[in-house]
């Protein structure tokens, strides 16, 4: 039968173990932003304030309760995604989800 190695053939170009998202990534990020400049001059980075937006309940003010709460839909959706992509329940099944299409 020919499917057999067509799926074996997709499985093994499936970038999917190249994720760029990885808990060493993760930690190599985080010492970046440890190590961003910020003084009493220098206006603070998007990635600095959207920390203390979220962190801060006085830096939370900044934003209306509406857009405290997407702003906190968004990053709990982008910590869904990371802890699919550390930490998959199934790797196998995902290697082949995202790679096999499935048609009837």
């Amino acid at each position: 039968m020919n499917a057999k190695p067509n799926l074996i053939a997709r499985l093994k170009e499936c970038p999917s173990h190249q994720s760029s998202i990885s808990r060493e990534r993760f930690l190599e990020c985080w010492a970046e932003l440890c190590r961003e400049d910020v003084t009493p001059f220098i206006k603070p980075s998007v990635t600095v304030m959207a920390a203390l937006l979220l962190h801060d309940d006085r830096f939370a003010e900044l934003l209306n309760s509406t857009e405290q709460l997407q702003l906190r839909a968004l990053v709990q959706l982008a910590l869904d995604r990371y802890e699919q992509q550390t930490n998959p329940p199934n790797k196998l099944g995902k290697l082949m989800g995202n790679c096999v299409t499935v048609t009837k």
